[in-house]
């Protein structure tokens, strides 16, 4: 079925999509056409994705699918007991004795805008943005615990030292040292971002891709060992940009037999890849668990959370979603765009200029 998916997700370039209203405010409809574009390819991208993470991703988009005309239940029904055979066939049998102008495709349009949403910018703005900052309301009291906010400092620094008793004091991609001479710093990473934890509607949408189970994770380790490593500050932001991202796979080796091993993914057509001060090849290993206190901490990041976050990277990257939001990111950095835009305090991953929250008006 996820072919099928892919199909008419393809065809789905030639339906009506509405333009939306969350780009009003730039009065740009180059961005906005570029936005619906993907979207689409977003979904399609999460889908095959989630399909490799034995998420249910795909019977969502089914489900929304056949919510769009009472003729479709039918029709995925016929759809599912049938092989994929080609692009045309699978769109023929959606639109069997259905007049494409009497279908309102906004469930699937909803669908795909809340996962550019909700994962999306989730994933790829940062907190420690100033348009994070600029957003974010102030701190109340008795709110969230310093040692539990997403960047609290104590919390940050406590893991940034555990990190560096497991894996060492170099890089564990570029083995460049940390604090020696010519040497790099080191920058605390999130292999999911530490505020997923408190948005619902992301987590909603992580056990759409990777299942409860993965979802489950996400909230036990997110702020914990397993969820960071260090590397180069250099390498950090290509790493938030979606550029590349960490397979992690057991190991059926000799004596590595049962242990984890970890690999370098890019997501470019170019297999080779500049991180930081090292130029890496796609499949490179890389030696987390170098420290002398490695065995008490795991030897590394989390199997399920490295694939996740190597799920959604590669989603985003090869939708073009990833290049789209850093350069709302750029845009909204120059922008002073008033606090009160805003509009759902769910959209708290927004930059001003984007305006995400008006999407919830897509129809």
């Amino acid at each position: 079925m996820d072919k099928h998916a892919l199909a008419i997700l393809n065809a789905a370039e030639s339906w009506n999509w509405p333009a939306p209203s969350c780009m009003e405010p730039l009065r740009n409809h180059r961005k906005a056409c570029e936005f619906k574009t993907v979207c689409r390819k977003l979904l399609s991208c999460s889908i095959t994705e989630s399909h490799k993470l034995g998420g249910s991703l795909l019977e969502r988009f089914w489900d929304e699918v056949e919510r769009c005309h009472p003729q479709f239940a039918e029709n995925v029904h016929d759809l599912k007991h049938t092989e994929y055979s080609s692009p045309d066939e699978s769109e023929q049998i959606l639109f069997d004795s259905v007049e494409a102008a009497t279908v309102d495709f906004a469930p699937v349009f909803e669908l795909a805008a809340d996962l550019f949403t909700h994962i999306g910018l989730a994933f790829m703005i940062s907190e420690d943005r100033h348009v994070w900052r600029f957003l974010s309301p102030p701190p109340t009291s008795g709110t969230v615990p310093d040692t539990l906010k997403p960047h609290g400092s104590r919390s940050q620094d406590a893991l940034k030292l555990l990190a560096m008793k497991r894996d060492g004091t170099s890089c564990p991609l570029t083995e460049v040292p940390f604090f020696a001479f010519a040497g790099a710093d080191p920058a605390l990473t999130h292999m999911i971002p530490s505020s997923v934890r408190f948005k619902a509607n992301t987590l909603k949408f992580i056990a759409l891709l990777g299942g409860k189970v993965a979802r489950d994770h996400v909230l036990e380790f997110s702020s914990k060992i397993q969820n960071v490593f260090n590397m180069e500050t250099s390498a950090a932001a290509s790493h938030r940009l979606s550029k590349w991202g960490i397979e992690a796979c057991q190991s059926t080796l000799g004596v590595r037999n049962g242990m984890v091993q970890y690999y370098f993914r890019t997501f470019s057509f170019d297999l080779e890849h500049r991180i930081g001060s090292a130029l890496l090849r796609d499949g490179d290993e890389i030696s987390f668990g170098e420290g002398p206190e490695a065995s008490q901490l795991h030897y590394g990041p989390h199997p399920m959370l490295c694939n996740l976050r190597l799920a959604v990277g590669r989603a985003l990257y090869t939708s073009g979603a990833a290049e789209f939001i850093h350069q709302l990111m750029e845009d909204a950095d120059d922008t002073n765009c008033p606090h009160n835009t805003l509009k759902d305090e769910d959209f708290d991953v927004l930059n001003a200029k984007l305006l995400i929250s008006g999407r919830a008006q897509i129809v």
